[in-house]
């Protein structure tokens, strides 16, 4: 079990839903909007039944203001992922909240700005260091970075599929991997909408992220889980502030 240390800086740090029930998963979706992906994502997810949390690159978002709309409008929770797909971790406390500023001022012309306010950074960098949750802190008190219990792996997905062929049967054992892990339920699963990355297999991003997406909500759908959107956390024990496990 690895600990990190702080004089009292922490904020709180969710891998698994606060009152996830038996077979609740949280889906989250970093990177999006994109074209060719997230109008196909949201229909599969509206035939599901299922919410997500979306956390949108302002970069991506931006061209692309009517498919803000659209994900905003089917009910989903959005939340700003910066806005260049860049280490914020590593930019300096300045350039991180002035990026998630920025992404947040755009996306609040959609839906009133949530409180508490979910965070997830590109690569979730930062969520061990205490210059990072300081600086989050005064952006936005009350910050809680929404990490993940579960992981698609989908960022590895299109680099080994050589033709269009390999993507059903490559995305089919990531499903298969995620359904046979034994602490799913109650998990804050993350995914992409087009994983923003230099990666090989760029071609074949959209067709990825879309058959993933159905795959993973007929797996999870047939082996009896339900989808509910991340609950922050109601109080912060004093002890996790100081200890971050």
């Amino acid at each position: 079990m690895r600990i990190s240390w702080s004089l009292g800086s922490w904020l709180p740090v969710l891998r698994r839903l606060p009152d996830g029930g038996p077979k609740q998963i949280a889906l989250t979706i970093d990177d999006a909007p994109t074209p060719d992906a997230t109008p196909q994502m949201l229909d599969l997810l509206d035939r599901f039944g299922a919410k997500a949390t979306f956390f949108l690159s302002g970069c991506r978002a931006e061209p692309h203001l009517d498919l803000v709309a659209e994900i905003n409008r089917r009910g989903h929770q959005i939340y700003a992922h910066g806005w260049e797909h860049i280490r914020l971790d590593r930019a300096g406390p300045e350039r991180l909240i002035l990026d998630m500023d920025r992404c947040e001022a755009l996306l609040s012309r959609f839906r009133p700005t949530p409180f508490p306010y979910l965070v997830r950074l590109p690569q979730n960098g930062g969520y061990r260091n205490t210059t990072v949750h300081r600086a989050l802190a005064r952006w936005q008190p009350g910050c809680q970075f929404a990490h993940w219990g579960a992981s698609t792996e989908d960022h590895l997905i299109s680099p080994r599929c050589t033709s269009a062929a390999d993507v059903e049967p490559e995305c089919r054992k990531e499903v298969d991997r995620l359904l046979a892990a034994p602490h799913l339920s109650g998990a804050i699963l993350l995914m992409h909408d087009q994983p923003i990355n230099e990666r090989p297999g760029a071609e074949h991003k959209a067709a990825v992220t879309v058959t993933l997406t159905r795959l993973l909500l007929e797996g999870l759908t047939a082996a009896g889980f339900g989808f509910a959107p991340i609950t922050p956390l109601a109080a912060q024990p004093v002890w996790a502030r100081f200890a971050l496990i």
